[in-house]
């Protein structure tokens, strides 16, 4: 098998792709591989998969050696939006089939990384399935994806410390944090390793553990309302912005980190987002701290659900071609945020796996409505594959509707020139 940029490429050809790298507005149901199925991931290919179930947000990663991540697993009600690929099923189940289909090591996941205390992010007692096979979390987000899945580490924002820097309080929060701090529990009695994330330049806390690549890196980049700066001193923002961290909501408290594979880089913040009130009664974006130590990236995930977030400090910071978003809410990818992304003379691509008839009705006299991934409009999950030298990488929007995996439509791009980031 040909895991290198000659093999990517040859498996392009052969299915007889069109770049996309001058513009990005083409059908992506032109593609030529649309209608078909989801190859399997091939060695030396760094995939992101951004997993629509209009109930929680999920992004499972498969490193070039096989290595692999699941950031982030809720449980939360759609709101305006469908729920997929069955209503009757919770997301942490649908998360985990995927994996089970997806990931090279079938069950065993290297690790599980929960950006904050949400239920859409990690569930909650409130909505499950039930109980867990041993009785000691509720089957709902990463605890029922636990019941199929093994998990090698598992790395959170503040354990065990969870109410560093404050306890987890605001009201969507649904007993969130107690539900981990059972999960957690019940993963150390089947020997899975639990971690709190470590804030540092340099942290090889998340790594390949399969053979290696060259290439191939992470960056973490914010955690309890603290940034990473390039020198590799911390930024507290709660004294940044004038307001104590314990008073801090739990988006603000959220992880971010970058991921690099060759001249390919991705973000992802969580929910990370807050507009703050001074006590002088200004207000402040916490993400603009992030902006100046933030590289830029070629693709995003869009803060927040790309709802009231992704300021212009750090969308110029960024620059990414392509953003891709966790949608379980009508409200989702709203018109402030999406203008923001939309800059005049940068072509962007938005694949947020769901942006709703009512919204598009809404939506339809605004410019940036034409670069929306066509696939998103009823459902699909966001699976990028960047190429072993990370010079290239493919948008695939995958039908969520059901486990068939076909491939509603495709993009091709370059990698983008970027300052290096160290």
């Amino acid at each position: 098998m040909e895991t290198g940029r000659r093999g990517f490429l040859k498996g392009t050809a052969a299915m007889g792709l069109v770049s996309l790298c001058g513009g990005i507005r083409a059908d992506m149901a032109a593609h030529p591989s649309a209608g078909r199925t989801l190859p399997p991931w091939k060695p030396g290919t760094f995939r992101i998969a951004t997993l629509y179930t209009g109930r929680s947000e999920a992004t499972f990663l498969t490193f070039p050696d096989g290595t692999s991540a699941l950031i982030d697993c809720g449980d939360y009600p759609a709101a305006g939006v469908p729920a997929m690929p069955d209503p009757a099923v919770r997301p942490g189940e649908s998360v985990a089939r995927w994996i089970l289909a997806d990931n090279p090591r079938g069950k065993e996941v290297d690790y599980f990384i929960l950006t904050h205390y949400h239920s859409d992010h990690c569930g909650n007692g409130k909505f499950s399935a039930g109980r867990s096979r041993r009785g000691g979390c509720a089957l709902s987000g990463i605890g029922q994806a636990m019941e199929m899945l093994d998990f090698g580490t598992m790395i959170d924002r503040s354990w065990p410390r969870m109410e560093d820097p404050a306890p987890s309080t605001d009201g969507f929060t649904e007993g969130s944090a107690a539900h981990m701090r059972k999960i957690y529990a019940e993963a150390l009695k089947r020997g899975t390793k639990v971690e709190r994330f470590r804030l540092e330049k340099g942290s090889d806390q998340i790594r390949l553990l399969h053979g290696g690549w060259k290439g191939f890196s992470f960056a973490p980049l914010c955690a309890r309302g603290c940034v990473l700066k390039r020198d590799g001193s911390i930024l507290d923002l709660g004294a940044a912005a004038g307001v104590p961290r314990r008073r801090f909501s739990e988006n603000a408290l959220s992880l971010a980190m970058a991921f690099s594979s060759g001249g390919f880089r991705y973000y992802n913040g969580g929910d990370f987002s807050w507009r703050v009130k001074r006590p002088d009664g200004g207000h402040v974006e916490l993400e603009d701290f992030l902006a100046p130590e933030c590289p830029q990236v070629d693709v995003a995930k869009a803060n927040h659900h790309g709802h009231h977030s992704m300021p212009d400090a750090l969308v110029e910071a960024m620059r990414p071609r392509v953003v891709v978003a966790g949608v379980w809410h009508v409200a989702h990818m709203n018109r402030p945020t999406m203008r923001r992304l939309a800059k005049p003379g940068r072509p962007c691509l938005y694949a947020p796996g769901m942006f709703p008839g009512k919204r598009r009705r809404e939506d339809a006299a605004e410019p940036w409505l034409k670069d929306f991934a066509s696939g998103s409009f009823s459902g699909a999950h966001s699976v990028i594959d960047v190429a072993p030298d990370g010079a290239s990488y493919r948008l695939a929007m995958v039908s969520a509707a059901d486990g068939s995996r076909r491939i509603l439509g495709a993009y091709d791009f370059k990698t983008q020139p970027k300052p290096p980031f160290a």
